[in-house]
């Protein structure tokens, strides 16, 4: 998967992503995607990972978008940045990723 870099003060880039379901305390496993991120910053480059867990109202359109589902990640954390999150700061990050906004649910069925 090719998803562009983020750019900016943190230049940011998806480095791996693992798909799976992920239990939950307090109910059945979601399906999501484990994204490790790259992000530069001077001469550093940190890391993060963050476990992009799927809405159960997603459209399977949104679940086989990789690359969007990447992009809300890498807007994520340049959001946990602006507001004073630093990447040398170890931490669990985990997103509920729904569908696009703007973006029309079709059902997966068809008349013919």
């Amino acid at each position: 998967m090719s998803t562009p870099p983020i750019t900016g003060t943190w230049p940011m880039r998806i480095e791996s992503g693992l798909a799976a379901h992920f239990k939950q305390a307090d109910g059945p496993s979601l399906p999501g995607v484990s994204w490790l991120v790259g992000i530069e910053h001077g001469d550093r480059t940190y890391h993060a990972r963050v476990k992009a867990l799927l809405a159960p109202d997603a459209t399977r359109a949104t679940r086989k978008d990789e690359g969007y589902q990447a992009r809300t990640t890498m807007q994520y954390l340049a959001a946990e940045i602006a507001n004073g999150w630093h990447p040398s700061q170890e931490r669990e990050h985990t997103i509920h990723i729904g569908n696009p906004h703007g973006g029309v649910a079709k059902p997966w069925w068809r008349f013919w």
